[in-house]
This record gives structure tokens, sequence and C-alpha cells, in this order.
């Protein structure tokens, strides 16, 4: 399995020049897109892979810098002359919102060449399998505070966010999606772990190596983190040691890719 990181920034506008959220998996017969954020088409492109690539596309929320690349992707797999379907996971409310979008975006249906599969994402949604991955959503809080002052006033705007499990003959695999707490990952952590993406924003940075310590957790793949984490890998690494996880830990940048 080889898992590129196409962006790594937070929120923010990186003066560096980081992209926003998206990390591509690919294995032996199917390949996956966690979130949109980053300018993935281009990415596709250059490197001349396959139109067909990605199969499935995970949207975890709807803050723009997790899907504001969404309907570019459409429009160059249209240009590319994809076939394939493509496989779009996000929550239940929002995926009536994003077919609205790309009909307002010109791209219909029936012009695109290529089928849209869509899956909705809930706590109650049961595991999807595609060849030998089986992909199963998990709930966070990271949108929890703002629904509180908002979602009176806005009520149709979905304050969901889901994170990811995928299980391979491999192992498991988890994409941490924006969490408000590190231990709203324990539903995901009940099995080993063979690599846990994990965004580094919102919380502490001890508060994930004490969540993590005693997890069977083998690798930590930092994702998702402001500008001044950029090349402290091992300053992460001797908190993790001292706070008592005892799994690898990455520190990862844009385009930088691993095989696991």
């Amino acid at each position: 399995m080889q898992v590129t990181f196409l962006g790594t920034a937070d929120g923010h506008t990186s003066p560096q020049g980081r992209n926003h959220s998206g990390i591509l998996i690919q294995a032996d017969g199917f390949s996956l897109l966690l979130d949109c954020g980053a300018p993935v088409a281009q990415y596709l492109l250059g490197r001349k892979i396959d139109p067909d690539v990605p199969e499935a596309i995970w949207l975890r929320h709807v803050h723009s810098d997790h899907i504001g690349q969404f309907p570019s992707l459409i429009q160059s797999l249209w240009l590319r002359a994809r076939r394939a379907p493509l496989h779009v996971y996000a929550p239940e409310p929002v995926v009536p919102m994003l077919r609205d979008y790309l009909a307002k975006c010109l791209l219909f249906p029936e012009l695109i060449g290529f089928p849209i599969v869509w899956h909705a994402l809930s706590a109650e949604a049961k595991a999807t399998k595609h060849h030998a991955f089986v992909l199963k959503a998990f709930p966070t809080a990271h949108l929890d505070n703002l629904a509180s002052f908002f979602k009176k006033n806005y009520p149709e705007t979905c304050f969901e966010c889901y994170g990811l499990i995928l299980d391979t003959p491999e192992g498991r695999y988890v994409y941490s999606a924006d969490i408000a707490l590190p231990r709203e990952l324990r539903p995901a952590l009940k099995k080993p772990v063979k690599a846990l993406f994990c965004e580094l924003t919102h919380f502490p940075e001890a508060a994930l190596f004490e969540e993590l310590a005693g997890k069977q957790v083998d690798s930590l793949w930092v994702t998702h983190y402001p500008d001044h984490f950029m090349k402290q890998e091992a300053a992460l690494r001797k908190l993790a040691k001292k706070e008592g996880f005892r799994g690898k830990v990455f520190v990862m940048a844009d385009k930088q890719s691993c095989v696991l």
C-alpha cells in the first residue's frame, strides 16, 4: 500500500506554500482519496496517473480546506475521459448538497461520462466493502462546539464529521478526521492498528500521545498540522516517548509518500 500526503496544512493558508488536506492511498486493485482540499487533479495529471484513480473519495466534513477542490477534481476526471464509477462518501446531509453543487458547476451526470455512486455517512451506516478493503465511519466531535452556537440559525448546515476505519488483509488503518479530543479515536483503536493518520491542530500534542499510550498502534503519521510543527519530528518523538507511546512517529510533508 502506497500512501501519498498531497496536503498536510491545517485550515490556515500556509505562508510556507503547504496545501490543505488530501491523502491518496493506492493498493492492489483499490485507490482511495481522503479529503479533497489539496490540488488533487494537478497531482494526478502531473504524474500521469490513470483517470480511474481514485476509485473512492472520503469527505470527512464540509470545511472548505477538506472539500474545496472537489468540483475541480470531478471536472478534471471528466476531461480526462474517466469511465469507471467514482464512489463518494460524505455525511448524509451533505450528499444532496454536493450533487446540487456539481450541477451548479455544470458538471451534470449526463455530461461527465462516469457514474458517481454516493454513500451517505452516519453513525449508524454499515461498513462498505471495496475489493478486500472494508470502510467504516466513526463520528467525531470536531464541529459540536460550532453547532452549539450556529445550528439554531442554520438548521440546514451539516455539523457532522467522520473518521475512517480501513480494514485490509494486512491489518487496520485509521484516519482520524478532525477531532475535538483524542479520546474520540477510541472506537477505531479497539483492535490493533498498523498506521494512524492523525491531525494535530485542535488539541495539545501531549494529549494525543497520552491517549495512544498503551494502545496497539504501530505507527503515527501526523498530518493536518500548523506550520510551527514543520521540522519538529524529533521533538514530537521525544514527547511521545515521554508520554508512553511506543509506536513510530512521522511528521509528513506535502507530496511525501510512504509504503505501508
